[in-house]
């Protein structure tokens, strides 16, 4: 017999397969069993993409999937994807409230109702060898494994973990972010600015900011201040603070 619920890993996070023909309230009761039991089994410290498959949700639905799964698991979802869509949550907001202050402060016009296109999307790990560009901004969707790259006139963001090489703002644009769900460089570089893993322990402390005493295993963005480049942990106030 099929399972009403079925929960998958995959290269990005986790999917979640739902019976069509099921009551959808009954459905949230199976969801909330399903997480609490699996709750050992997931890392809690790294946000994850949650790939929905099997039924189309309405938006309310999905905020009720949603909900559901954060009061009976302590995951960090930070997409949602259906389908092709992919559906913001906290982290994308976070990204998205530093990008429209960004542009605001540069009076750019590429902000569209109070939100920002990012460009371009990427869904796929980067492996050795292989290199990502684009004219504008960019959402991997999967890791940026060592050897790889992903360069952007705009802004880089990585659902998953950056290992390889990452530069934004190659015009030259020094307020350029780029934030991960890990953030583990090889390299980065932002308009002139360039950080490399293997530099000396002043460099590191650069690279990995001011708060570089916390786990690397959490949502993080990289960007310029004072002429180093910092990473630190995506937080409201932090983006008040380099906005400012």
């Amino acid at each position: 017999m099929k399972e009403p619920v079925l929960l998958k890993g995959n290269n990005f996070g986790l999917t979640i397969v739902l019976d069509d023909k099921i009551e959808f309230e009954e459905l949230l009761t199976i969801i909330a069993k399903k997480f609490v039991e699996a709750a050992k089994f997931f890392n809690t410290k790294t946000q994850v993409v949650l790939k929905i498959e099997g039924r189309v949700l309405s938006v309310e639905e999905t905020e009720r999937v949603l909900e559901t799964i954060s009061e009976n698991s302590s995951l960090s979802i930070a997409y949602v994807m259906e389908g092709d869509q992919v559906l913001e949550t906290k982290f994308k907001k976070v990204i998205e409230e530093r990008s429209i202050r960004l542009k605001e402060s540069q009076n750019e016009s590429r902000l569209k109702s109070g939100g920002v296109s990012f460009g371009q999307f990427y869904q796929g790990t980067l492996r050795s060898g292989q290199s990502l560009e684009s004219d504008a901004s960019v959402v991997v969707i999967g890791d940026v494994n060592p050897g790889a790259t992903v360069k952007a006139k705009g802004n880089i963001v990585v659902l998953g973990c950056v290992k390889g090489y990452v530069f934004a703002g190659v015009d030259g644009n020094d307020k350029a972010f780029i934030a991960a769900l890990e953030m583990k460089p090889m390299q980065i570089r932002i308009g002139s600015y360039i950080a490399r893993s293997s530099d000396q322990e002043s460099a590191k402390k650069r690279l990995f900011g001011k708060k570089a005493k916390q786990g690397d295993e959490e949502a993080k963005i990289a960007f310029v201040e004072d002429e180093n480049i910092y990473i630190e942990p995506i937080s409201k106030s932090l983006l008040n603070e380099i906005t400012a």
